[in-house]
């Protein structure tokens, strides 16, 4: 069929009606026509995700994916939009699309034909089994997915799984998560259940005469349990699909539920019976009692079924995204179909519940047995795959969790799960609540669709073989290749220490001198040659190495990967050079401030000679710190020339001592005085591509421990206001784009003033330390993943979740610690890692020597905790530290702590 006839039969069917209908509902414009020629290498590496269904089911997940991925949503009805083409792995397929719906971060929606086909990065079965509606132009081929290379989402094995009634009442037990007393007759079962769970009785029936006999015995000591348990009400769901039906007896009529069971069994279907689980009984409304006296009509028992819709999100987590209820008669079962839903918050108060802090306990208690039950249930997919190979299996990445509430004889509530939707369902029934909540429009599938972003990204990332220059000192970086093998990523580590210990944990170890940075350009084309010699192919170049960001960025020259220019590199390394592009910079814009407002006052030192008459050129008090170098070493508050020529002479005489790399720079000794800027510190951690940010994470530090500037304290998600946080981020981009930086993650370090932020420094590589866990931790971003993505040249699609908590956390530093933390049985960091294990503090390590008599304070290790709120993670920091002995004379934790203060207000 060609173009045009296929346009043609296109806009005639069902599928086009739906579409057209639902973007009217939202006010968006009409689908728009195009034929897209993408044959320039810049467009290979795209993200491609393909939904196969109708509008009606899925238009606010493409809706979504349109906002978090422009262009890279794809909506197809048929597979005849599609094509496969064998690949070099085996017997896998390639899975290309030549025809779709495109969405836009607007809204807007075009018919697209793609010339050459895209390479799919993301497939998902939506597809409807309604064969009434004939949506979809051809019946889906249960075999299609199978072969596959790119990840999977919803597929019809995971589809059967999910309905599998005793298969997810089984996994709802592992999760320790309450539901009704079950029995289950399985008649001729080829599914083997691992069925040894309290409350979960499972009775094989291989023949259906002699099977009914031991039914009746099942039964009559199940209902003998139930009823000894007050309960009144059983129900008999025949199938163990949840598409079976469903029927309700009284517990004293054994002969009923016998009939029913028996009628199931006639049918050739499994059956599953089950204890009645009362919904709890609303609280009486005055007015709604008068109004039923008034009126003489007595209002019919009212029950409520709740849904949780839980989605992984990208690095594996869960997340409950929205709770949604439905209201009705007692006397039939509840689903959406029948059903209008509203909040859960809409819900309690109609039911009489008007406690604030009571509703959102019950919030946190559904949200908490949701998301168990969907990390059990990834656990057993897992388990389920464990013999197949590769990295880009079916992931289940949202279900629905159904609960009813109940009241417990203590008057407490409890949410018992009466089942589990399956992916494509739960996908719709979402889309009900939000046709009704415009204003809601993608928030149930947010996460979900940040998943299927993340596993296209994983997707176009693997087999990439990065050039990283420079591996750090010891262990301290080993985080990149446990995380290059995750994702599937080859490391080639250039370093000069023969012996590193990296050497066998990466693809490749290339021994290579590279320390003397003053020969940069020199040292950047052996490192070429060498690369060029062994025939390596590099996708991407990169460092998290302070010391290699300008030789990285002329090895990213030579090879013309995306990277830095050379000069970029060159004025975030020098800290001088960094202000005076600032003040320098002649960039005018009416829509941001001049970068000069950022800057501070700067007084060059090379020599002792340079500290007499500083203090017309520098007021004092000042910082006198080292033109290169990383993590505050080196760096003092000197009062007056007399002290900064006095402190000066000390970091001199140490950096020249010939078997001493106290600062581990290698760029030189020169020094300068900075101005010193009154208020909070902060971090902002930036991801940045073809010149734009792309997204920015703020954190806050505490205050300096005077007159050394080693951090001392840090709080992610930062405590400031949401305009303050915007005037950090604005200042970021002014700062970059003036020294240049154009690609890659940074770690950018400010004071907030009372006027505004001053910039202390532009790390031109992504921070270190505990940040990246942090990150990982709070927003679900791995910023390491994102570069590994910068550096092969492939665009991230980011969009940050909602914070899942709040981090606050302490360093551990040589001076202040040294000596109480190597006594025997109060803080070693054994009994640290220890209390890590057990989940009362995160632990990062980081200098593994307790050396208390440094040429320079260093930081030994982070202590932090986790908390729903500001006050709740200093109050659980403060106790830790005082436990441990991390409190002491020398380091008053709770000082340290004071900056961060919960916002009384949104």
């Amino acid at each position: 069929m060609d173009h045009c006839s296929l346009l043609e039969e296109v806009k005639k069917s069902q599928f086009w009606h739906d579409l057209q209908q639902g973007l009217g509902f939202y006010n968006l414009p009409e689908t728009v026509e195009r034929t897209q020629n993408r044959r320039t290498k810049s467009t290979i590496e795209e993200i491609t995700m393909v939904v196969l269904g109708e509008p009606l089911t899925c238009l606010n997940l493409c809706l979504e994916g349109g906002k978090q991925c422009p262009g890279g949503m794809l909506l197809v009805p048929s597979l005849t939009w599609l094509q496969k083409e064998p690949t070099n792995e085996g017997d896998m397929q390639t899975l290309r699309v030549h025809t779709a719906v495109t969405f836009d971060s607007c809204g807007r929606t075009f018919l697209d034909i793609f010339t050459p086909p895209r390479r799919v990065t993301y497939f998902t079965n939506l597809a409807t089994d309604d064969e009434k509606r004939k949506v979809c132009m051809r019946s889906y081929n249960v075999d299609f997915e199978k072969d596959l290379e790119c990840p999977l989402g919803v597929t019809q094995d995971s589809i059967k799984s999910l309905d599998d009634r005793i298969l997810t009442r089984i996994l709802v037990a592992d999760a320790d998560v309450a539901f009704p007393d079950t029995l289950a007759f399985l008649y001729r079962s080829r599914m083997p259940y691992n069925h040894e769970r309290s409350n979960i009785y499972v009775v094989a029936i291989e023949n259906k005469e002699d099977g009914k006999e031991k039914i009746n015995k099942e039964l009559a000591a199940f209902i003998s349990s139930l009823l000894g348990k007050g309960m009144k009400k059983v129900v008999v769901k025949v199938g163990v699909r949840a598409s079976g039906k469903v029927t309700y007896h009284s517990a004293q009529d054994q002969a009923g539920v016998y009939s029913a069971v028996c009628q199931g069994l006639d049918e050739r279907e499994s059956i599953i019976v089950e204890a009645f689980c009362e919904t709890l009984k609303p609280s009486p409304v005055p007015h709604l009692d008068y109004e039923e006296q008034a009126v003489g009509i007595k209002s019919k028992d009212l029950s409520c079924t709740i849904r949780a819709v839980v989605c992984c999100t990208p690095n594996g987590n869960q997340l409950v995204s929205d709770i949604v209820c439905g209201v009705g008669h007692a006397d039939r079962t509840l689903h959406c179909d029948n059903t209008l839903p509203v909040s859960l918050e809409s819900f309690l108060v109609q039911w009489g519940l008007q406690d604030r802090s009571q509703i959102e306990n019950i919030r946190s208690m559904i949200t908490k047995k949701a998301e168990d039950i969907l990390h059990v249930w990834t656990k057993y997919e897992v388990c389920m795959n464990k013999e197949k190979s590769g990295g880009f299996l079916a992931e289940t990445s949202i279900i629905g969790v159904n609960f009813v509430l109940t009241e417990q004889e203590d008057k407490r509530y409890d949410a018992v799960v009466v089942s589990v939707n399956n992916s494509k369902k739960t996908i719709a029934n979402t889309q009900t609540y939000e046709f009704q909540n415009p204003t809601k429009l993608g928030s149930c599938v947010r996460p979900l669709v940040a998943t299927m972003v993340n596993r296209s990204q994983r997707f176009l990332l693997q087999g990439k073989q990065i050039l990283l220059i420079g591996g750090g000192e010891g262990v301290n970086k080993k985080f990149v290749w446990e995380a290059a093998e995750n994702y599937f990523v080859k490391i080639i580590l250039i370093d000069p220490d023969p012996n590193h210990s990296a050497a066998k944990c990466v693809y490749k170890f290339i021994q290579c001198d590279i320390e003397d940075v003053s020969h940069d350009d020199e040292i950047a084309k052996r490192v070429v040659q060498i690369i060029r010699t062994q025939g390596l192919v590099v996708d991407g170049c990169m460092t998290v190495v302070d010391e290699y960001v300008p030789l990285t960025a002329l090895v990213c020259k030579e090879l013309c990967l995306l990277g830095n220019t050379p000069e970029a590199a060159t004025k975030c390394k020098n800290k001088i050079f960094t202000q005076k592009a600032l003040m320098e910079n002649a960039t005018s814009s009416s829509f941001l401030p001049n970068p000069h407002l950022y800057a501070v006052k700067i007084h060059e030192i090379d020599r002792p000679e340079d500290v007499k008459g500083s203090s017309n050129h520098i007021q004092y008090p000042a910082i006198l710190k080292p033109v290169y170098g990383s993590s505050s070493f080196g760096v003092y508050l000197v009062k007056d020339e007399k002290e900064c020529l006095k402190s000066f002479d000390a970091v001199q005489k140490i950096l020249k001592a010939e078997d001493e790399k106290a600062l581990v720079i290698c760029n030189g000794n020169e020094m300068h005085l900075a101005e010193y800027a009154l208020g909070t510190r902060h971090g902002v951690d930036i991801v940045m591509f073809r010149g734009k940010i792309l997204a920015a994470f703020i954190s806050d530090c505490g205050p300096s421990r005077f007159p050394l500037f080693i951090e001392t304290s840090s709080c992610m998600p930062s405590c400031l206001p949401l305009d303050k946080q915007r005037q950090l981020v604005t200042a970021t981009q002014q700062c970059v784009r003036a020294v240049g930086l154009t690609d890659g993650v940074y770690n950018i370090e400010f004071k907030m003033t009372p006027t505004g932020p001053k910039l202390t420094e532009i790390n031109g590589r992504m921070s270190g330390y505990h940040y990246r866990n942090w990150i990982l931790a709070v927003f679900d971003t791995d910023i390491l993943f994102l570069n590994f993505l910068i550096a092969c040249g492939i665009r991230p699609s980011v969009r940050p979740l909602e914070p899942r908590c709040q981090l606050i956390g302490v360093m551990c530093t040589t001076t202040a610690h040294a000596k109480a933390l190597s006594r025997p049985g109060i803080a070693t960091a054994e009994i640290l890692v220890e209390a890590h294990e057990e989940g009362e503090i995160i632990f990062f390590p980081i200098e593994p020597n307790l050396e208390e008599k440094e040429p320079f304070e260093k930081p030994l290790f982070h202590v932090a905790v986790k908390g729903k709120s500001v006050n709740e993670a200093k109050k659980k920091l403060l106790a830790v530290c005082r436990k441990y002995g991390i409190e002491n004379q020398q380091y008053p934790v709770e000082r340290f702590l004071s900056p961060f203060v919960e916002l009384s207000w949104p």
